[in-house]
């Protein structure tokens, strides 16, 4: 439980690091992605190199650690690139739905159960869905275009998480997180050539949130390496809230009467689906 408490910390701090960054600084979310990779890639040969817990070359061409490293690349990417656009807690909020998504995909990849209240659960977010992204009168195609990446992106999410669960049982949480960096970077870099260099505090300000998405990732991997897909979501669930009351607090960011409802009935649905009480005792009792 500890490592998703510490994931959730730096999640959030990295969001609203992104946000700032593509917003008030100009920067593209794509150096963002790039500097995510780069020090993510020399946080793990720091930490799991020298103990012998980390295979670069597996992570960059073993099938099933290269599925999990494309996919996150283009969930990162899509997260990244709708959070100065739809603003941090309707980016975040949209994204999370990953835990709809993986719950319904961990059905018959993992032979988790789908029960009533996962269906229930699963209707109430898509219904949430389709109220949050509901476009403002005179709001211009662009943002619903960005609305339909974040839901792509969280569609993609599910299959990482799916993905992760799976390597647990045979790679170090180094080598998985390896995969991601090295081809988010295959990713982001082509667009990094044609944009200007970021300068001064915004190489620190991208550093940092570099720094805050390794510890996030690394400490959802280790957590879902002891928990399964569904009490590993129920963490996750309040990194939206989190990033929602921030965003509001520092970006004045702002919510219709009917995207606030749309916002509960994610949050509620979520929960719904990867709640599930009798998963969250201790094995002895």
């Amino acid at each position: 439980m500890g490592w998703m408490l510490t994931s959730l910390a730096c999640f959030m701090g990295m969001a609203l690091l992104v946000m700032h960054l593509g917003k008030s600084r100009a920067v593209s979310p794509w150096w963002a992605l790039l500097f995510r990779a780069g020090v993510g890639l020399l946080v793990v040969a720091l930490l799991y190199g020298p103990r012998g817990q980390v295979s670069f070359r597996r992570a960059a061409t073993r099938q099933m650690l290269v599925s999990r490293g494309v996919l996150g690349a283009f969930g990162t990417a899509a997260y990244y690139l709708t959070l100065p656009v739809l603003g941090a807690g309707k980016a975040t909020l949209i994204g999370n739905t990953w835990t709809l998504w993986a719950a319904l995909l961990a059905v018959p990849l993992l032979g988790e159960r789908l029960t009533l209240r996962k269906l229930i659960g699963m209707i109430l977010a898509i219904a949430g869905i389709a109220l949050i992204t509901e476009l403002e009168p005179g709001a211009s195609g662009q943002l619903g275009l960005h609305e339909g990446i974040a839901i792509g992106g969280a569609i993609i999410a599910a299959g990482v998480v799916v993905v992760i669960r799976q390597l647990t049982k045979t790679e170090s949480s180094g080598t998985i997180f390896a995969s991601q960096c090295i081809y988010c970077s295959v990713l982001a870099l082509p667009f990094c050539t044609r944009l200007p260099l970021p300068e001064g505090p915004d190489l620190a300000l991208l550093s940092l949130a570099a720094m805050l998405a390794a510890g996030g990732q690394l400490g959802m991997t280790e957590g879902f390496r002891f928990l399964p897909v569904s009490v590993g979501g129920a963490f996750q669930m309040l990194l939206p809230l989190l990033i929602t009351g921030a965003g509001c607090l520092f970006f004045e960011e702002t919510f219709t009467r009917t995207q606030m409802l749309g916002a509960v009935l994610i949050l509620v649905g979520c929960h719904g689906v990867v709640y599930h009480p009798k998963s969250m005792q201790p094995d002895d009792e």
